[in-house]
This record gives structure tokens, C-alpha cells and sequence, in this order.
């Protein structure tokens, strides 16, 4: 009898567990999803930038109109305290650097920054007619000299001359130091190509005749019996209206002929973040190659977008 009831009994069916599977079915989706959207903002930035240097004529620093313009030129450092890297010590007009630190999680290794820093220094970009002041904070800096070597300190205690980066990415995977230390450059009177915003300071176009006319009235008031006896006419101790206009244009008069007597400074010219959304660029290159190296991003982006989207799609199909 007890065969017979198992001869009579439904098979147990087992059936798999599919939630995990279902969740890191989604989890590739969404991934997927991301590398699209970033590939395809990617490739936009990088053709938008190409489109930008293409469609900017260069200027002259002497005859540069006020506003977003294109500039090449030789870079010099300042006179006064000529920036050094600060881990290699080596000149140069700007610099960018990073210290990192090699962890290990099991058998993976990693590089985590534990230190970095940007110049901020201003230097100067001279082409020939005139020399413009470059103001590096918020650019994206491509510079023509990287310097890359390992020590076992978190601050490198020698200082590696200039060359010592190469090739450095083959050395990595057989390193054991633990820190990494990088420095980017742009040297002293390498070619420099940028586009920013551009604007005069100093010279005669900061004087406001009409703020100082009326500051040196204020000081002509503190004295009343000198400005009556000076511009009241009529001798009724008052100032009418139109004694007031004399002495207004009197005052104009006077801050405007001490102002052609003066000796003018002369005009600063700066480059600059347009501060508007706009791309400020600086580069240790013409302005086609860096045109060129925008193009590439472009075409790897949409090659991410593209590449992405078929996976996507492949998965959703196949689900």
C-alpha cells in the first residue's frame, strides 16, 4: 500500500530562487542606463567645446575687444615670485598636483588621493603686440608636462627631475612603494592657447568724473562760508538752484583738468572664468589640437552612448 501512495504522488517540483537574479538583472539595466546618459552628455560637452575654439577667431591682446575671446601666445611667470611645482621644485607658469596613497581591499589594490592642490597664481600670456594677464582659478588646464614617480613618504623627500614620469603607468603594477606623487606644468615661454573672458583694468577707463566731481563737492560743503562766498551771486546767503548748477559744473571742471594733469597708469589686461557657463580653457598647444583632442572625446562618448544602448536594449529584448 505504501508504494502505491507513492506511486500515486505528485513529483515535488523545486523551484529556484529568482529574486536575486531579478535584482542584478535590474541592477546591469540601470547601470547601462547611466553609462548612456553620461556618454551621451560626454560626447555633447566635448563637441560643444570643439565647436566653441572652431568658431572663436583669435584676437590680439592690443586690439582684443572686451569679452569672450581667443588668445595664443608665449606664457611667462610673474616677476615678482615665479611659481615652482611644488614636488619637483622645477619652474613653470602653473602647476596641478596630487598625492596618493595605495590601500589594499583582499587582493585588489587601489590609488586613493590624500592630497592635492591647484595654482591660483596669475601669469602672463605675451603675443607679440601686448602682454594680458591670465587668471588660472576655475580653467580646465591642459598642460604639455606631467612628471609622475613613488616613494614610500607622504610628501616625496627627493625631488625628481624633469623627465622622470615616463613611462611611469608600465612601472605601476610592479611598484611597491606606497605613495604616487604627479605633478602637471605648464612651463616658462612654452606656446599657451586661451579662451576666457577678457577685460581692461585701470587706466582711463576706471575714472568716473561724476562720482569724483560730486566727492570733491561733499569736501566743498564742509566748508560753507567759502563755497557762499565763492558761487552766492545774489549775496542772500543761500545757494539758489542755478548757483548750485555753477558750482556742480565747477567741480566737474576741476576733478576732469586734474585728472589730464595727472599721469595715467596704464591699463591691465586680464583673462579670466567668464563666470557664465562658458568654457574657459588653457593649453600647452595650438588651438586646432585641442580642437582635435575634443573630437576624440566626442567620438569615444558617443561610442560609449552607442555601445551602452545596444547592451540596453539587447536586455530588455532578452528579458
Amino acid at each position: 500500500l505504501g508504494r502505491a501512495v507513492r506511486h500515486l504522488a505528485p513529483p515535488l517540483i523545486i523551484v529556484p530562487d529568482m529574486s536575486g537574479f531579478r535584482l542584478k538583472f535590474w541592477l546591469i539595466v540601470l547601470g547601462l542606463g547611466l553609462a548612456a546618459v553620461y556618454s551621451f552628455r560626454y560626447a555633447f560637452k566635448a563637441w560643444a567645446k570643439n565647436r566653441l575654439i572652431e568658431d572663436t577667431p583669435t584676437s590680439r591682446v592690443r586690439s582684443a575687444a572686451q569679452g569672450y575671446v581667443e588668445l595664443n601666445g608665449i606664457g611667462e611667470p610673474p616677476a615678482e615670485a615665479p611659481p615652482k611645482g611644488p614636488l619637483t621644485g622645477l619652474p613653470c607658469t602653473w602647476w596641478r598636483y596630487k598625492i596618493e596613497e595605495r590601500r589594499y581591499s583582499g587582493r585588489s589594490r587601489s590609488w586613493c588621493t590624500i592630497e592635492s592642490d591647484t595654482c591660483a597664481t596669475p601669469f602672463v600670456l605675451n603675443d607679440g603686440t601686448g602682454r594680458c594677464l591670465i587668471d588660472p582659478r576655475g580653467a580646465e588646464v591642459f598642460p604639455g608636462h606631467t612628471t609622475v614617480w613613488y616613494g614610500a613618504d607622504a610628501w616625496p623627500q627627493v625631488r625628481i627631475p624633469e623627465g622622470s614620469g615616463a613611462f611611469a603607468w608600465l612601472v605601476d603594477t610592479f611598484v611597491t612603494d606606497k605613495y604616487r606623487y604627479t605633478e602637471y606644468r605648464l612651463q616658462p615661454n612654452e606656446h599657451v592657447y586661451a579662451i576666457g573672458a577678457f577685460r581692461s583694468l585701470g587706466g582711463i577707463g576706471d575714472f568716473d568724473a561724476d562720482t569724483a566731481a560730486a566727492n570733491l563737492l561733499h569736501d566743498w560743503k564742509q566748508d560753507q562760508a567759502a563755497l557762499l562766498g565763492r558761487f552766492d551771486a545774489n549775496h542772500d546767503g543761500t545757494l539758489s538752484a542755478a548757483e548750485w548748477e555753477q558750482a556742480r559744473a565747477a567741480a566737474r571742471r576741476q576733478v576732469e583738468d586734474g585728472r589730464a594733469a595727472a599721469p595715467r597708469p596704464p591699463s591691465v589686461n586680464v583673462l579670466a572664468d567668464p563666470m557664465d557657463g562658458r568654457a574657459f580653457l588653457l593649453a600647452a598647444a595650438q588651438g586646432e589640437s585641442l580642437a582635435q583632442r575634443f573630437r576624440r572625446r566626442t567620438l569615444a562618448g558617443i561610442g560609449g552612448f552607442v555601445g551602452s544602448s545596444a547592451a540596453l536594449t539587447w536586455m530588455l529584448l532578452h528579458v
